[in-house]
């Protein structure tokens, strides 16, 4: 049997590599020859308006969608096996079916359970607006209105993915959606744990010129050995039992391990120059598109 996998957007932007080239390449695994796999993107112009993209401008919203499917085309994603449907049109066009699976959903939850999913938005619970309560509770739906059988969508959006699961078992629905979650790609500044488009130098755009890769690259955060050694050691110190017996034994295990270690490890520590410069010269070459594509990248 053919198996359908989604993933949702919100226009919201610039695309950066996490988004573009990442994506591009999960959908073309997904998609394989053999794989009899549809993904389904959900082109979520509704949600960016509840969620204030753009300053909730839904024409302004529409016209980033665009771009986005552009900007994949340009990166190489195979439009074979994929179908891209946009919230408002389906909504509108199926209301009689989306809102009352919306609001099943909605009457097998109570308020504290939805607004744990909120953190999908990228919002803290106290400054939610009641449309954007409402969002995680279309989301969930989406996933049975799109008759997804797969979730792969960042695990940043696994709160929600549960929540279908969870609708599952409160609704006796026999078969459950997959999730299937990549990781996020880290910021280039120190402790981001994703690029993020508010933040222009914590990310690699899809449109960015080779001078301006080469600045972000050359100024993002890359720890030395110094920084590793200090962290490490801070760590083994919380981790230390006030036991002095205890205290003991664990120097005495790394001491062992020390002494295991290989005595040429030392020359083979990457300096951040050894790991930059690979990086540029990588990340200059999959954004450059090519000449005959229909959107140009840089």
């Amino acid at each position: 049997p053919d198996i359908r996998l989604y993933d949702g957007f919100e226009p919201s932007g610039r695309m950066h590599i996490a988004q573009g080239v990442y994506k591009s390449i999960n959908v073309n695994k997904c998609t394989a020859e053999g794989t009899n796999a549809t993904f389904c993107f959900w082109v979520a112009d509704w949600f960016a308006l509840m969620n204030d993209k753009m300053g909730g401008d839904l024409d302004k919203i529409i016209v980033v969608g665009q771009y986005l499917i552009e900007v994949w085309k340009a990166a190489g994603m195979d439009l074979s096996h994929v179908e891209f449907r946009w919230a408002s049109d389906e909504i509108t066009g199926q209301a009689h079916v989306y809102w009352p699976l919306v609001l099943d959903v909605a009457r097998r939850f109570n308020v504290t359970r939805i607004k744990k999913c909120c953190q999908i938005m990228g919002r803290l619970e106290g400054s939610l607006t009641a449309a954007q309560v409402l969002y995680p509770l279309m989301q969930c739906s989406d996933v049975f209105f799109l008759k997804a059988d797969v979730c792969q969508l960042g695990v940043d959006q696994r709160k929600v993915n549960m929540l279908a699961r969870e609708y599952c078992d409160a609704s006796k629905k026999k078969f459950k959606p997959v999730i299937l979650s990549h990781h996020m790609l880290y910021g280039l500044k120190k402790g981001q744990e994703k690029m993020s488009k508010s933040d222009p130098d914590s990310a690699i755009f899809m449109e960015d010129t080779k001078e301006d890769v080469e600045r972000k690259i050359s100024n993002a955060f890359c720890p030395t050995k110094e920084d590793a050694e200090r962290e490490k050691l801070e760590q083994e110190r919380e981790s230390e039992s006030e036991s002095k017996s205890e205290s003991e034994s664990l120097t005495q295990l790394r001491d062992k391990e020390h002494d295991r270690e290989d005595a040429g490890k030392e020359s083979m520590h990457l300096t951040a120059d050894d790991l930059k410069n690979p990086i540029l010269d990588y990340i200059q070459h999959i954004i450059m598109s090519p000449t005959d594509a229909t959107f140009t990248c840089a």
